[in-house]
């Protein structure tokens, strides 16, 4: 107990001015937003830093699992590109070609995984050096993944799905019927979709995809099956459960999901009374 004594008396100098730094920082940060931005930038730097090393120690372990992994995603892109092709729609794809492309990818690796919070938050090892920008869309191989909401310029923070704060346009994929996806708290792989109005359709084993009604993801990406209904009796909308698609536990490599006519939907809806 002595030597902590001394170090203290030794180092008091030191220790009141980092204390006093501290406190000024924490005061910055609460009134003004510039200052609150830089320090979030310079957090997220300073998280990716600690957390890369670790990252690129375990991975070499687990390079055959990978391999694996990305063996089994590379199959299920093309058979998504031949269903596309399947479905006639080459028409359609020369059409779009001809105006740009509205959404491209980045694909971009998980340094930092949560999913015990209430507000869970991911940290990807790329940032605005790369193109990544905030409220860019992340999926996974199979559904969803989250949205950025900071970025420094090597490393980015995204909110996962898996956040009480965010809530997901959705909709069946068999029709057009749209709600609000959002997370209670409870277990990583299931999700509630709430506004779903009793006079539609619903049952266990239903397809849940992205709405696209939204700049973040482009329509049709899979989020889940439905795996438990509820009807109240004196309300007018579904208790409705969703189980993911994900394992949001067992994540690794994402992509990040940019929109190119993103600003130009942005300053329409800032528009429109």
């Amino acid at each position: 107990m002595q030597w902590v004594l001394n170090a203290i008396i030794r180092y008091k100098n030191f220790l009141l001015y980092f204390f006093l730094l501290s406190i000024s920082l924490i005061f910055s940060s609460n009134k003004s937003e510039y200052h609150s931005s830089k320090l979030a930038k310079s957090s997220l730097f300073f998280s990716g830093i600690i957390h890369q090393p670790f990252d690129i120690f375990s991975s070499y372990f687990d390079l055959r699992e990978e391999n694996r992994r990305l063996q089994q995603e590379n199959n299920t892109l093309k058979n998504l590109v031949l269903d596309k092709f399947k479905q006639s729609e080459i028409l359609d794809l020369e059409e779009e070609n001809l105006a740009g492309p509205t959404y491209w990818s980045l694909p971009a690796k998980l340094i930092r995984n949560s999913f015990t919070q209430n507000k869970n938050l991911l940290l990807l090892d790329k940032g605005e050096k790369n193109g990544v920008a905030k409220e860019m869309g992340v999926i996974g191989t199979h559904g969803i993944i989250g949205i950025v909401n900071q970025t420094s310029q090597g490393y980015s923070t995204v909110l996962s799905i898996l956040n009480m704060d965010l809530k997901i346009n959705a909709k069946f994929k068999h029709s057009n019927v749209f709600g609000s996806l959002y997370w209670t708290g409870d277990k990583p792989n299931k999700m509630q979709l709430a506004d779903i109005s009793v006079i539609n359709p619903v049952q266990v084993g239903d397809t849940i995809v992205t709405g696209g009604m939204s700049s973040y993801f482009p329509e049709g990406i899979t989020i889940g099956t439905i795996s438990k209904v509820d009807r109240p009796d004196n309300g007018g909308y579904y208790n409705v459960e969703v189980e993911l698609i994900n394992n949001m536990t067992d994540i690794k490599y994402v992509y990040v999901i940019g929109n190119n006519r993103r600003e130009e939907i942005i300053e329409l809806l800032e528009q429109t009374p």
